[in-house]
Formats: C-alpha cells, structure tokens, sequence
C-alpha cells in the first residue's frame, strides 16, 4: 500500500512494552511516511531523546518502570517544543486530570482506529 501525505518526512520516537503492538503502530507510521524508531521502555527512549531530537514522541503510558508521563515530563525537559501523543487503555480518568497534560501533551485513548492514529499524528507535527 503506497500512501501519499503532505507533511514533510518526520522523526517519530514510539515507545511501547508490547512488542505485536509497537511492530503494528511503527508499520502504519513507517507506510504513511514517518521515519519511525521504536523502543521498548522510557530509560531507552529516554537516551535516544538525549542523543538527539525527534519531531514527535508517542509513548504508551503504561510503561514498566518509568511511565509514559514521567517520560514525557523529561522528554518536554529536554525538547520543550516537541509535540508528544501519550496512548493509554487504562488511565481511565487520568487525561481529566488538569495536571496530567501539560502544554503540547495529548492523549489518545485505546481502542483506537488507524485513521485517529494517523490524524492525531499528523496534527501534531
């Protein structure tokens, strides 16, 4: 499947546990034009992030460890103005919460559609 899109060929770190999951997500990402390294845990993502920027993070919240919004906490430390998409099945209240998304965080909540994914995506970068 050939995509075409309209936004500049994009560095996206994606951390997420589920390795079927992150495969699934890096491919649909990879296919619509993202240049996309995937990781398991926010310690590793945490030194790809150090090592250099990336246009957008999307992190898991549920992260063994470090959390995905600890991550994201000091991935905005060290990038303040990259956008960051947090995906979560279980946080249940926890994007109503007004202290668990700051500013260019957003949250996109389990079962998604692909088409939510990549619009949610392509908005932020």
């Amino acid at each position: 499947m050939t995509v075409v899109t309209d936004h500049p060929r994009c560095r996206v770190l994606l951390v997420e546990d589920d390795a079927p999951i992150r495969e699934m997500t890096k491919d649909i990402l990879s296919e619509d034009g993202f240049d996309v390294l995937d990781v398991a845990d926010a310690e590793t993502a945490l030194g790809c992030l150090k090592r250099g920027p990336f246009d957008l993070l999307v992190s898991d919240v549920g992260l063994p460890g470090m959390d995905g919004r600890d991550l994201a906490t000091l991935a905005t430390t060290l990038h303040p103005a990259m956008p960051i998409l947090l995906v979560t099945g279980y946080a249940g209240q926890a994007g109503a919460r007004p202290d668990f998304l700051a500013c260019g965080i957003k949250l996109l909540r389990k079962p998604f559609t692909l088409r939510q994914l990549l619009s949610t995506v392509r908005a932020l970068v």
